[in-house]
């Protein structure tokens, strides 16, 4: 009798499980899409919302408008260029668009508006959505500067704010002048013989291997030599496979359906090994040495005085301060290579698509070091303050980071928490991911007059001047107390490669060879905006196919550099 029971139980048990579960995702699914609804019943501008879907179906729209590799990044200024389909009577998104996206991922509230933006970074400083969070943990455990919060986070940024500030970055010029010429020499061995184009190659792999180089130099005070090396070092290889599982992890669609895989985990713990041992044993070179005479303070040398006199060997046994340097020194590793590349590389091209400003920029190099580009690593490692003089160097790269943003801020926003525009209509935000939108803000033609064209002048102009930038309106390293600590080093590197590159080199972008080469894995129908050089990864920006170029070395008065 029990026998014929007991499958009629267990029926039972799992009816009643998916019953419960079914439940449970509808109840969901009505508090998401009626909180959407009610918003727009408020009179809210809101996307054509479907009840079962909510804003999926829109960025639908958007996959089906690009390449499949597309940078979620472009969604936001095509949003901007089809307002009138979405937003019928206007001609810009309003300053709050809601993206209902559950069940994939947290819902977002992109805002477009800088004096909205200065809300919930300047005025209130709200925290890190945890969908952001949840992308870093495999890499730091969220101990870092960049996830952590309260008192955690600013104890740490008032430790590392000193090692990021101008004055002890311009102790280390000497030693990124020097990557920065090994760099330019690697350039030189790809250029053709007697001024003739060179062969097509990526330019983002060299960009890469210099910024990780200068981000060693400048956090740890340990020459790697990427740009050297026919394949990367262990540091390297285990940061840049640790972000490829990082973009696999965070997946939207795959997190939900599995989650992390057993084997992703096992990859994350190895890489995480190989990384803490070889920054752990660097961490303890410097404690041995007298750092107290150094000029120069990195990370390390700077966090070594809240230790005390802590013997080396004890470092070897898990302390809650060596960790959290650790894991700060792997997100300086990460952040400080990956935007600064990529930026290198459209700002190569928006100088070839501009030649005025090209000219320009290279007279000003020439006022300022001299007509002969060799002379001008000798001069600058002599006279470092030099690079304060280059206002129109300085506007072209103000211009490629307001045309090509490489990174974002999601914050997330409490219950009852609303953001007000200007004309005082309330947006309520509670439970939303706030999702400063740097490239609907740059592109703004209120804020930004002729927003699309690469104007470097709107930087040298006085404040009168209608081509100003306006208050709070230029957001690539977000606004507030937690924006990027990195700024200053980004803008030195960046000077330093305009400096030393684009006086020397003519480079342009490479597509029919490449296509060439790749024979049938080319994909010349891929394009965005016409532009076959356009956005592309899973998380952090980096340009299409690695942006491949060709090199050559420039003739002027003075012959062939």
């Amino acid at each position: 009798m029990s026998s014929a029971i007991d499958p009629l139980v267990s029926r039972g048990v799992l009816a009643s499980v998916v019953i419960a579960v079914v439940a449970r995702f509808l109840a969901q699914a009505y508090q998401h899409r009626s909180r959407v609804r009610s918003l727009k019943a408020q009179g809210l501008p809101i996307l054509p919302h479907s009840l079962f879907f909510g804003h999926l179906p829109i960025l639908a729209d958007f996959q089906r408008a690009h390449p499949p590799d597309v940078n979620i990044h472009v969604f936001h200024t095509w949003l901007s260029d089809n307002c009138t389909r979405y937003f019928p009577g206007r001609d810009y998104p309003p300053p709050v668009v809601y993206l209902d996206l559950w069940p994939v991922t947290t819902s977002l509230a992109i805002v477009n508006d800088p004096g909205v933006a200065s809300q919930f970074t300047v005025v209130k400083n709200l925290p890190k959505v945890g969908i952001v969070k949840q992308y870093i943990e495999p890499l730091t455990s969220k101990i870092d500067i960049f996830c952590a919060e309260g008192a955690l986070w600013k104890t740490w940024r008032t430790k590392l704010n000193p090692v990021f500030s101008k004055r002890n970055l311009m102790t280390l010029a000497p030693e990124l002048i020097e990557e920065v010429t090994v760099f330019a020499n690697n350039l030189r061995n790809m250029a053709g013989e007697q001024g003739k184009w060179g062969p097509v190659f990526c330019f983002e792999k060299r960009t890469i291997d210099l910024t990780f180089d200068v981000i060693c130099r400048a956090v740890l005070d340990m020459r790697l030599h990427e740009q050297s090396r026919d394949s990367n070092g262990p540091l390297k290889s285990a940061l840049m496979d640790q972000l490829r599982l990082m973009g696999i992890i965070t997946n939207a669609a795959r997190g939900k359906i599995f989650g992390r895989m057993p084997w992703d985990t096992t990859a994350v713990n190895h890489n995480n090994r190989i990384m803490h041992a070889i920054l752990l044993s660097q961490i303890k070179a410097k404690f041995e040495e007298n750092m107290g005479n150094s000029q120069t303070r990195t990370i390390i040398d700077t966090v070594a005085d809240s230790f005390g006199n802590r013997k080396t060997d004890s470092l070897d046994t898990p302390h809650e301060s060596v960790n959290i340097l650790i894991a700060n020194l792997k997100m300086f590793l990460f952040a400080g290579h990956d935007t600064t590349s990529s930026t290198i590389c459209f700002m190569a091209k928006l100088l070839h698509d501009n030649p005025k400003c090209l000219a320009k920029l290279r007279q000003e190099h020439d006022d300022v070091f001299g007509p002969d580009p060799d002379e001008a690593a000798r001069i600058l490692a002599a006279s470092p303050h030099l690079l304060s003089a280059l206002p129109y160097t300085l506007g072209v790269i103000k211009e490629t980071l307001r045309l090509y943003p490489q990174a974002a801020t999601i914050r997330e926003a409490p219950h009852g928490f609303c953001l007000t525009d200007n004309s005082s209509t309330q947006y309520p935000v509670g439970g939303f991911g706030l999702w400063l939108s740097a490239p609907s803000i740059h592109y703004n033609p209120h804020h930004w007059p002729r927003a699309e064209e690469f104007l470097p002048e709107r930087w040298v102009v006085s404040d009168g001047d209608p081509l100003h930038p306006p208050q709070n309106a230029f957001v690539p390293f977000s606004l507030g107390p937690r924006t990027c600590i990195g700024i200053e080093l980004a803008m030195m590197e960046l000077k330093l490669v305009s400096v030393l590159i684009f006086r020397t080199f003519d480079i342009r972008e490479a597509w029919e060879e490449w296509d060439e080469q790749r024979g049938s894995k080319a994909t010349p129908s891929h394009v965005v905006n016409g532009e076959r050089l356009y956005r592309v990864g899973i998380s952090t920006v980096h340009p299409k196919d690695g942006m491949p170029v060709n090199i050559r070395l420039r003739t002027t008065s003075l012959g062939t550099i």
